[in-house]
């Protein structure tokens, strides 16, 4: 992105205009606001610039974005292939949340019904 300037961005950012940007993130988009360093990198590759902010990797970040914030069941069928089923307690779930929970176990392999996972996660049962 040769044509953006950090040290003009950072003057328009100083003068009191706002760089908010939008991502992609279960359930439609999440607002970002972004500062001077953040602007070409976003324009480069905002999902990568996301995933950098988070602490996370891309690729994490898109399959977060992929399931809908929904966690998946980790365990192994016995024809080898990952179970579909879902992790209990909810989806459309924060990606740090996401990432801890993806992998774990449905309540066929193991994990949570619905009534403890909402009691853990909610303080009550829905």
């Amino acid at each position: 992105m040769g044509n953006l300037d950090v040290r003009t961005i950072a003057a328009m950012i100083d003068a009191g205009i706002s760089f908010v940007a939008s991502v992609r993130s279960p359930g439609g988009q999440k607002t970002v606001l972004l500062e001077a360093k953040d602007v070409v990198p976003f324009v480069e590759d905002s999902a990568d610039w996301f995933a950098k902010r988070n602490g996370v990797t891309k690729q994490d970040y898109l399959s977060w974005v992929a399931c809908d914030g929904l966690p998946r069941c980790g365990a192994t069928t016995r024809n080898g292939s990952r179970c579909k089923n879902s992790v209990s307690g909810g989806g459309q779930r924060g990606l740090l949340d996401w990432l801890n929970e993806d992998a774990g176990f449905c309540s066929v392999h193991g994990g949570e019904n619905r009534d403890d996972a909402d009691l853990r996660r909610w303080g009550r049962k829905t």
